[in-house]
C-alpha cells in the first residue's frame, strides 16, 4: 500500500506498509519516477516525508521479498543523482522507538549515502514538518 500526498508541495508526504512485495515495490518506484519528473519538469525541489505506522514487532516480523529489495538498490542506483538534484531532505515518521534508537544517531549520514538526500527520523509528522520547512528554506535562501 503507498498513499502519496502532495497538497502541501513542496513537502511530500508517502506513506507505505514496508514494501515487502515486488509488486509494492514497483508502484513505489513508479511513484517516486513520477515525482522526480513532476519536479523535473516545474524546475523545482521537494522534500519527502515518509510515513509508517509499524510497530517494532512488525518491524521485526517484516521480511522483504529479495526480488523486491532488489528492485529498490536498483531503483536508487539508477535515480541517486536525480534524488539528490530534486530532493531537498528526506524525513522518517515512525512509531517504533527501536528503530529510532538504532538508525537515529545515523540516519542523516545513511540517508545521503543511500537516497542521495540528507535525512532524519521523527515521531510525529508535525516534528517532521517543521524539521523539513527549515530544510526548505535553508536551500530556498542558499539558492
Amino acid at each position: 500500500m503507498i498513499k502519496i500526498d502532495k497538497s502541501q508541495w513542496p513537502i511530500v508526504q508517502i506513506e507505505t506498509d514496508g514494501l515487502a512485495t515486488v509488486e509494492a515495490m514497483a508502484e513505489y518506484n513508479a511513484t517516486m519516477d513520477d515525482l522526480l519528473a513532476q519536479a523535473e519538469g516545474q524546475d523545482g525541489q521537494f522534500g519527502l516525508i515518509f510515513i509508517s505506522d509499524m510497530s517494532d514487532e512488525e518491524y521485526k516480523a517484516h521480511k522483504r521479498e529479495k526480488a523486491a529489495q532488489k528492485l529498490s538498490n536498483d531503483w536508487l542506483r539508477a535515480n541517486r543523482a536525480r534524488m539528490t538534484k530534486q530532493c531537498v531532505a528526506i524525513a522518517m515518521v515512525t512509531k517504533a522507538t527501536g528503530i529510532m534508537r538504532m538508525f537515529k544517531p545515523i540516519a542523516r549520514m545513511t540517508m545521503k549515502r543511500m537516497m542521495g538526500a540528507p535525512g532524519d527520523l521523527f515521531f510525529t509528522i508535525e516534528e517532521a514538518t517543521t524539521w523539513m520547512n527549515k530544510q526548505l528554506h535553508s536551500t530556498a535562501v542558499n539558492s
